[in-house]
């Protein structure tokens, strides 16, 4: 592979600092910015093992704007440095676009356009970028790496909503005042998931431009935007970012007994999944094994897509031995980290 073309995959980490409003829903964490980091890093953590393990030819990379891994803890230490031992390579990147001052929920989601900006800029024009969510596992890098979008697009993963989009917290009025026109369609423009955006760095930033210019328009227009979701969705409803649809190499997979989603048929045909339901149990009992030095029984299963679906529950929701075997180790390890809790130090 050409070296200038060798793909840089890149996670990132928004650090809070103590005394900051927390709401990641799906974290499994509870409250404290160390234990919220720590949870983020069990995810990245396993992710570099799924690429490791599976032997992709790319260059790792973890953005954050920590500068005091004392702030970790001892635990969430043992991750950093476990993934530096796997070759990821931690670039502190301050957080430049930060959503308004009122904004608690998933407040660290633009993180992203920070990330890019700090990877589109360091690096060979024609170099590939792929902009990862933490939690996500790579299955098979290969048939990933082979779906890069084409020059002028930027890849992600695209989900249908309903038409009022009353999870966006005004991008639908939005849309009406900024593209009447479009916001008059009968059909709702694609949402652009933040799990996975792929491109070369001119079209990375030229994103980051897009997003940064829609955030000053809906400003003006009395509207927020919180998420990162939120506007790369408008940037691809005005026509200002051509996305690059990549739903046929990579999906957003709710897990567990209790969500409504329908599962993927066939999962082990796609090359990557996001495993946001997965942060509890998953991601952080492969994450133990991985910092305990227990990694052959991880390693098997990153390297089996079907080992890899029973491992984080992507075969399905039902009531079983396993789901009552899985919950008693999720009880047991709350328990164990309010003990710990309570030790002073």
């Amino acid at each position: 592979m050409n070296e200038g073309h060798r793909d840089r995959v890149v996670q990132y980490l928004y650090v809070h600092s103590p005394g900051d409003s927390l709401e990641y829903p799906t974290s499994r964490a509870g409250v404290g910015p160390g234990r919220l980091a720590s949870r983020y890093l069990e995810c990245a953590l396993v992710q570099a093992a799924s690429l490791r393990f599976n032997k992709a030819d790319c260059d790792l990379v973890l953005a954050t704007n920590l500068e005091d891994r004392r702030l970790l803890g001892r635990y969430g230490a043992s991750l950093l440095e476990r993934l530096e031992a796997f070759g990821v390579n931690v670039l502190h990147v301050p957080y430049d676009h930060r959503p308004a001052k009122d904004v608690t929920w998933f407040y660290a989601s633009r993180y992203v356009l920070d990330a890019i900006v700090a990877c589109a800029t360091t690096g060979p024009p024609e170099q590939r970028l792929w902009m990862m969510d933490l939690d996500c596992v790579w299955v098979d890098p290969r048939k990933v790496f082979a779906a890069f979008p084409p020059s002028g697009s930027v890849g992600c993963i695209q989900m249908s909503y309903d038409i009022d989009w009353d999870i966006t917290g005004g991008t639908r009025a939005a849309l009406e005042q900024l593209a009447p026109d479009r916001a008059e369609s009968d059909s709702s423009p694609p949402w652009i998931g933040g799990e996975l955006l792929a491109g070369v760095p001119k079209d990375m930033l030229n994103l980051v431009e897009a997003c940064e210019q829609i955030d000053r328009d809906v400003e003006e227009l009395n509207h927020g935007l919180g998420t990162e979701e939120q506007l790369l969705t408008l940037a691809g409803a005005l026509g200002r970012v051509r996305f690059e649809d990549m739903r046929g190499i990579g999906m957003r997979i709710l897990t567990g007994p209790r969500h409504g989603s329908i599962d993927p048929e066939n999962p082990c045909a796609l090359g990557l999944w996001h495993l946001p339901s997965e942060k509890g149990l998953g991601f952080r009992r492969a994450a133990h094994a991985l910092v305990s030095g227990r990694d052959r029984r991880v390693r098997r299963d990153l390297t089996s897509p079907q080992r890899a679906m029973a491992r984080f529950n992507v075969l399905g929701g039902k009531w079983t031995t396993r789901r009552a075997r899985d919950d008693s180790w999720i009880l047991t390890n709350r328990l164990r980290e309010a003990l710990l809790a309570r030790l002073p130090g």
